[in-house]
């Protein structure tokens, strides 16, 4: 199975970019993250980009293999 373009462009990022991903993120949405909490988010956004690799990686996706849709 392939992955999607947006989880493509988020493994894509290094640490150093997680920044400007988030508020350009954020700010798409229409949110605002606190002063307070934004690096905490930016620590979880990078780790879940690892951990977000690390799983692909793992799984060995095929992108000739078409994406399949979830179901719980």
């Amino acid at each position: 199975m392939a992955t999607d373009p947006a989880l493509a462009a988020f493994l894509a990022l290094d640490d150093q970019v997680v920044a400007a991903y988030a508020d350009a993120r954020a700010e798409a949405l229409g949110l605002a993250l606190p002063p307070e909490t934004r690096a905490g988010v930016l620590d979880n956004l990078a780790l879940l980009r690892r951990q977000a690799a690390t799983f692909v990686a793992a799984v060995g996706l095929d992108d000739t293999v078409p994406l399949e849709p979830f179901e719980p």
